[in-house]
């Protein structure tokens, strides 16, 4: 028996002296299929995480709201300070604004307000000095510090008024609308939802003898 383990012992060896002798040992199954099964998992590991996480959706947009007005007229002197503080209540609680204006109006020809008294006065005497008469510097109000040329009656008279100014070399004046005392005013009522302004009617009704009506909104 002992022959014949020598024999597979020298079998043994003389198939590794082969293998070595050519530089190819084998490898091991797992060794030679490990890069392939690497890159099957980084690809399985990539779409599995895609299916769990998906991108999140992309918000449609959103269509601005366009602007509604109403115009509400007929209202007493004392009817529009009532309903002045009722609209003031409302557009604090919702998106809605609104416009007094008034019915009847004089223009006003001024130049700007300066930023001081001191400014005011050099402005006025520049004014003189170019030969534009009937000025005089605003002292108090939102106007203060700006020079008014003039109260007129309509666009053509305050329109002759600024050409007179601007022949003499005064440029930067501008005309202003200025409620007459005593006027009555109406309201102009500006949202983006139509149910607010529907709201509207029922505030009316405590106002029998006033008018609503649907606008074009001013520019």
């Amino acid at each position: 028996m002992k022959w014949v383990v020598w024999v597979l012992l020298l079998a043994n060896l003389l198939v590794a002296g082969f293998f070595m002798g050519s530089g190819r040992w084998p490898q091991a199954v797992s060794e030679r299929t490990m890069p392939l099964n690497v890159d099957r998992l980084s690809l399985r590991s990539q779409t599995e995480s895609l299916a769990t996480n998906p991108a999140p959706p992309v918000p449609a947009p959103v269509a601005g709201g366009e602007s509604m007005c109403l115009e509400w007229r007929g209202l007493s002197l004392n009817e529009v300070a009532q309903v002045r503080e009722q609209l003031k209540t409302m557009a604090g609680e919702q998106a809605m604004s609104f416009t007094e204006v008034p019915l009847k109006t004089r223009r006003w020809v001024i130049f700007p307000p300066l930023p001081s008294p001191q400014s005011a006065a050099a402005k006025l005497s520049e004014l003189a000095a170019a030969g534009v008469q009937d000025a005089f510097v605003v002292k108090e109000g939102a106007w203060k510090n700006a020079i008014s040329l003039g109260l007129y009656a309509n666009d053509e008279a305050a329109g002759r008024r600024t050409r007179e100014v601007e022949s003499k070399g005064v440029l930067g004046t501008q005309v202003e609308s200025l409620a007459q005392q005593g006027t009555d005013y109406y309201f102009v009522i500006r949202s983006e939802n139509p149910d607010t302004l529907k709201s509207l009617s029922a505030i009316k009704q405590a106002y029998p003898n006033s008018q609503q009506s649907r606008v074009a909104c001013p520019l």
